[in-house]
């Protein structure tokens, strides 16, 4: 694939540049699933913050690059920002910053603890989409429902990762990422969320939110 190419070849022009400290690559091409058109996603440590998106040789290049003091306040701020570490492969670290930044990563996602004003925040707002979504059903609009099933299904990943004391990962990592989650209401959870018709998505989401609410209130284990 070109893209490999170009990631050698970027890497060593990173390498030469004496402000570069570490280059890590991340996204698709450093957890193997890529796809022929994927673009290619770096992590600089450096001594800047910003973000750069080049086409390169017809592929998309987007590099981030931080200060290793912000890459450590983002790491322990933004709990996403732990999934840009998981799987991510480090092309460059003469000072072992990167390593000891994927370690505090790790350490960061494994003892993560959903705040509790977050917990019943979640739980608020599925009580009010189940309210709204049983009357829509109720009333037979569909286009209510599904409506309300589209645009609420993201806020019961956001809670299904909460209860599995894990922080809500980015859009890209959901779907690769939700057989491992351990508490779940049933096998097919995710797949009920998405597939079927309208009435199907809208009644297994308020079966699924009357397994998590109970949940988000209590004690999470």
């Amino acid at each position: 694939m070109r893209q490999l190419d170009i990631i050698a070849r970027e890497t060593r022009r990173l390498q030469q540049d004496a402000a570069v400290l570490g280059v890590m690559l991340t996204g698709s091409f450093a957890g193997d699933y890529a796809a022929q058109n994927s673009d290619i996603d770096l992590y600089i440590l450096g001594r800047e913050d910003r973000f750069t998106a080049d086409w390169v040789d017809g592929v998309m290049v987007e590099i981030s690059f931080a200060t290793p003091a912000s890459a450590r306040t983002k790491l322990h701020s933004t709990p996403m920002e732990v999934y840009r570490w998981q799987g991510a492969k480090i092309l460059h670290d003469p000072q072992g910053l990167l390593a000891e930044l994927a370690e505090e990563a790790r350490q960061v996602y494994e003892t993560y603890a959903p705040p509790e004003d977050l917990r019943q925040s979640i739980a608020h707002w599925l009580v009010s989409l189940e309210l709204k979504l049983s009357a829509a059903l109720a009333e037979g609009d569909m286009l209510k429902a599904g409506y309300l099933a589209s645009t609420n299904a993201w806020k019961l990943l956001e809670a299904m990762w909460t209860v599995n004391r894990k922080p809500t990962p980015p859009a890209s990592a959901v779907f690769r990422g939700y057989a491992g989650l351990r508490q779940t209401p049933c096998e097919t959870w995710f797949q009920d969320l998405f597939e079927g018709t309208v009435e199907q998505r809208a009644t297994h989401e308020l079966r699924i939110i009357s397994w998590l609410v109970p949940k988000l209130k209590g004690n999470l284990e």
